[in-house]
């Protein structure tokens, strides 16, 4: 079989992205996840094969799919038109009522390493969702992740640059998120997992649970249980989510009148390791802390490692809430209280949600908000 060279370009394109991820097989539940791409699906017309044909740029013959009639003259969008007919170019609705090709493919996009993708538990249990929820509705998985953490852009720029998938679903918000405008601009589809903090949220679909209200909720219960002195455990204040929880902190305090001298916020990687090392030099310095509000399960552990190290018992002497993104949670000693980040749940609904805008049986401009629960258990001084 003699295969064109634009085809050939594409595949090899694909081949080195897919080198720079894994293949996952059944590493999430009994679940599938396929990062197979079949010689069939390459074997398309591209955008800029009709770009060539027609003599204009790929941007042209975007603003021509999306009907941005004020972007291109009369005259170049029939020359557009007129090769897309003549390419046989197959198409199926969008989010802005136009169309392009249908593989059944969604890409699942990460702006991180591979190594912190494998070893975050929140994505694992996502992950677990997001394909489950695929392979119920016959789609297939491909995941981008980044060369190095915090660094979104050139993994997309590549998957962009392609016509290999339906959507997206971009994972893990960050500040200044360079990511929603340029897929907002774009003409596929795409669901965030996590709610954007953004002005303009035209073009955008998201799934999440209510962060920053439920992070208040448990700050609350912690204060209500007699705690004056708590401290914040987040991530990297790069992301999004992490400024939600901390918002929800400090929301908690102020309405309960603790004042902003007797708040203490740090800000970790997620390495249980190095939690526990900082922990344990914090609390030997600020023995007045009776509580921590952790936002993962992984500092959570590292609070708990210092506290052993340090002879404080919990709940005893400490109390411990996180967000807890698995069923480990359960099972560590003492077991954790907290909220519960419905992670499947978040995987399972941004497929769905995704997929019902690729078929054009919802819009690109839909928020969900799934409902979550404050958990609490040995942590917290809850026998079980």
């Amino acid at each position: 079989m003699i295969f064109e060279k634009h085809i050939l370009d594409e595949y090899f394109k694909l081949s080195q992205l897919i080198n720079q991820n894994i293949k996952f097989e059944n590493m999430v539940g009994n679940h599938w996840l396929k990062l197979l791409i079949i010689w069939e699906t390459l074997k398309m017309t591209t955008l800029d094969e009709i770009a060539q044909r027609a003599g204009v740029s790929k941007s042209t013959v975007s603003n021509v799919l999306n009907n941005r009639d004020e972007r291109v003259s009369a005259q170049t969008k029939v020359r557009v038109e007129q090769v897309i007919d003549e390419l046989g170019y197959q198409f199926h609705r969008t989010k802005k009522g136009r169309t392009f090709s249908k593989l059944n493919i969604i890409n699942v996009l990460y702006p991180h390493s591979l190594r912190r993708f494998l070893g975050f538990p929140l994505y694992q249990e996502i992950l677990e969702g997001i394909a489950f929820a695929a392979q119920q509705l016959n789609y297939q998985i491909i995941i981008a992740t980044s060369g190095q953490d915090f660094h979104p852009t050139t993994i997309y720029d590549e998957m962009l640059n392609t016509d290999l998938g339906d959507g997206y679903l971009i994972l893990e918000l960050l500040k200044r998120d360079s990511r929603l405008k340029r897929f907002t601009q774009g003409i596929k589809p795409f669901v965030t997992i996590g709610k954007p903090e953004i002005q303009d949220t035209r073009g955008v679909s998201w799934v999440s649970i209510d962060v920053t209200a439920m992070v208040e909720k448990a700050v609350r219960k912690l204060i209500n249980d007699g705690h004056q002195h708590i401290a914040f455990l987040g991530l990297e204040d790069k992301r999004i989510i992490t400024l939600q929880a901390q918002r929800g902190f400090e929301r908690a305090l102020d309405k309960e009148k603790i004042t902003k001298r007797d708040m203490t916020i740090l800000h970790l990687e997620p390495d249980q390791y190095r939690t526990e090392s900082v922990v344990k030099n914090f609390l030997k310095k600020s023995s007045d802390i009776t509580a921590f509000f952790t936002e993962s399960q992984i500092l959570a552990e590292g609070v708990i490692r210092a506290a052993k190290k340090l002879g404080r018992s919990i709940p005893g002497d400490l109390s411990i809430m996180s967000m807890l993104e698995n069923q480990a949670s359960n099972f560590v000693e003492p077991s954790l209280s907290g909220i519960d980040w419905k992670a499947k749940d978040l995987g399972e609904q941004a497929v769905m949600l995704l997929v019902k805008i690729i078929e054009g049986r919802e819009n690109g401009n839909s928020g969900r908000t799934i409902t979550s629960e404050l958990i609490i258990r040995e942590s917290c001084g809850i026998k079980i």
